[in-house]
């Protein structure tokens, strides 16, 4: 949502989708939209192959990714296309997350 509106988006427009505060924020390349549906809702609503639930407050569009850096304890960060925002890979996602890239 955008104010009162309500916005269409193309999964491709999606980067990644992150909660804060019991809200789902949707960043696109240009936009930062607001809805109240849950990570487990999103979950169920997005393509498998082409998102992936990288950490409990993330999903991210697996297209969008550019680069992984190792991070601490054995994890990673993600760098998505042209967007500042590092996003967590969670050590309990890391063998599922390294599976599902050498498939993509």
């Amino acid at each position: 949502m955008l104010g009162e509106k309500m916005i269409v988006l193309s999964i491709d427009e999606i980067c990644y989708i992150e909660i804060i505060e019991k809200e789902s924020l949707i960043y696109t390349q240009d936009f930062c939209y607001t809805s109240k549906l849950n990570l487990s809702k999103w979950e169920e609503l997005l393509p498998k192959n082409k998102f992936y639930r990288t950490h409990r407050s993330y999903i991210v569009n697996l297209d969008k990714i550019r680069e992984i850096e190792p991070w601490f304890n054995g994890t990673y960060i993600l760098k998505i296309e042209n967007i500042k925002s590092k996003i967590p890979v969670s050590r309990n996602n890391i063998k599922e997350f390294k599976e599902l890239l050498s498939i993509k």
